[in-house]
């Protein structure tokens, strides 16, 4: 913003500046080019009631002297004619040519002929302009000849290139005033913006409102800060009060649907064996219930704690929640492979890597059919040719599944939204929480078709070694551009691989 006003401001100054300084100095000039041009008809003037004195007592010698002191004096060419215009006298040797010319020179004419009383006319001597000035010997009713000056036209009035210099010097001070001016009122308006910007980044991140400043800058912007801060209270309240009924209504089912299960399982030595499947499915949907209680408290718990990132071991949390699963993933039939390049360590909230793993592991294993492999990948993702300052590092997540379409994937992070024919067992809220972990670090999630079928979860996450962790509107515009252009996701050499490094070996199952 400042550079905006500065530029706008000192533009126009200068304009105006411009505008005004040059017809000002211009006709400045001028008027010191008549001052001195007046002057020299003065001069001129003198000159004629002297010398017309000293040819009326017929003392050419004493003309003569008087010719050269004047012409040094005055720096000047001086000439002066009888009524014919003939030569009387002249401060310098003249040509034939020239003493010939004379009597037809505009000037002289003006004043012998048409009995003016000041004559001027502009001409070259040796290719330097100069000015005539002329006027007449004895009275104005009896011309007894005339005096003739010529002055260099550059040593009438003032150094033009000093005047412009001092005109430019004037307006650098100038400028420099606006310019200083500019900074003072800058300042004032930009620090009460610049409160409510941390205000609202600070709201924003999470970290606490603290009220903006009403009471420096513009009145304008303290009525904005006003209104700020009443929406911005407004606004936690209604986060307070919204988070507090989630967390407290989750946890008041908790008990009633313990014990309600618990009065379920009573109920099986009396129900029929016919109507077992009645009890199963109303089980069934009581553990569902549950699930879905214990994700929303996780949310609430997740969304009121003080979330501060955290440089994290990806590749050892990822054997390690491989090594945990393994188990599960053998006893339904399904095979677990880790596999790509070493990452090291990422930025992201603590936990929330071993969690975002193992929702999208359950996930993957209740749509995983037998015999088939679910695949914990890791990769860089080079948006650019600098690996080191531009590289994103990726966790894939590759099941053999039914995969998902187009239109499933986009609504897929909605909360409690499943895809149709998902089953019963799911509660619609896993991928809410993974995108939700993975934002929290600074990282992003994307839903890709994997080759074949199945589903490719990529969770993109800052490395450590690139950056310290981005501001929330840098992050998202690195990982749109990450992935803007990628459209079907390219799984050539998917193929599981055995890495370097301790623990680079598939997982057990």
């Amino acid at each position: 913003m400042i550079r905006r006003l500065l530029l706008s401001h000192l533009s126009i100054a200068l304009l105006f500046l411009v505008l005004l300084e040059f017809p000002l100095g211009y006709l400045y000039i001028q008027q010191e080019r008549e001052r001195a041009i007046t002057e020299v008809e003065h001069q001129a003037e003198a000159l004629a009631v002297f010398a017309d004195e000293a040819i009326r007592i017929s003392r050419m010698d004493q003309l003569a002297e008087l010719v050269s002191s004047n012409s040094r004096r005055i720096n000047a060419g001086v000439v002066i004619v009888d009524p014919a215009g003939r030569v009387i006298v002249s401060s310098r040797t003249l040509a034939d040519a020239e003493k010939n010319e004379l009597p037809q020179q505009p000037d002289i004419k003006a004043i012998l002929n048409d009995r003016q009383s000041l004559g001027r006319s502009h001409g070259e001597i040796d290719g330097v302009p100069h000015v005539n000035i002329t006027v007449p010997l004895g009275s104005a009713v009896t011309v007894h000849g005339a005096v003739r000056l010529t002055v260099r036209e550059d040593s009438l009035g003032v150094d033009v290139s000093r005047v412009w210099m001092s005109l430019s010097a004037i307006d650098l001070v100038l400028l420099a005033g606006v310019f200083a001016l500019v900074v003072v009122l800058v300042r004032w308006v930009r620090k009460p913006v610049r409160e409510l910007e941390k205000a609202t980044k600070r709201l924003a991140d999470g970290q606490g409102f603290k009220p903006a400043s009403v009471l420096t800058g513009p009145p304008e912007l303290r009525q904005l800060a006003v209104t700020f801060n009443g929406m911005a209270s407004r606004l936690q309240q209604l986060i307070a009060s919204q988070r507090a009924f989630a967390a407290e209504a989750s946890h008041q089912l908790k008990t009633p649907l313990a014990a309600l299960r618990l009065r379920l399982e009573t109920l099986e030595p009396y129900i029929a064996l016919r109507a077992r499947h009645n009890l199963e499915a109303a089980l069934a949907e009581t553990d569902r219930l549950a699930r879905m209680v214990d994700g929303l408290l996780a949310m609430a718990a997740f969304e009121e704690s003080s979330l501060v990132r955290e440089p994290v071991d990806l590749d050892a949390l990822v054997y390690d929640r491989a090594q945990t699963w393994a188990p599960v993933v053998a006893r339904s039939g399904v095979n677990l492979t880790v596999s790509g390049t070493r990452i090291g360590e990422v930025w992201a909230v603590p936990g929330a890597i071993e969690q975002i793993i193992d929702n999208l592991l359950a996930n993957a294993l209740r749509v995983s059919p037998k015999g088939s492999t679910i695949t914990l990948e890791r990769r860089w993702q080079f948006p650019g040719k600098s690996r080191r300052y531009e590289g994103a590092a990726e966790l894939h997540v590759i099941d053999q599944g039914p995969g998902m379409s187009e239109e499933h994937r986009q609504r897929a992070f909605e909360r409690f939204w499943r895809a149709p024919g998902s089953g019963k067992d799911g509660t619609g809220l896993g991928l809410a929480i993974v995108q939700q972990l993975t934002r929290a670090g600074g990282g992003e999630v994307f839903l890709l078709p994997a080759v074949g079928t199945g589903l490719d979860v990529v969770i993109a996450l800052l490395p450590v070694h690139d950056e310290t962790p981005r501001q929330s509107g840098e992050k998202w515009g690195l990982f749109r551009r990450l992935f803007a252009s990628r459209g079907r996701h390219s799984a050539t050499g998917r193929k599981a691989t055995s890495c370097g490094g301790p623990g680079d070996t598939p997982a057990p199952g």
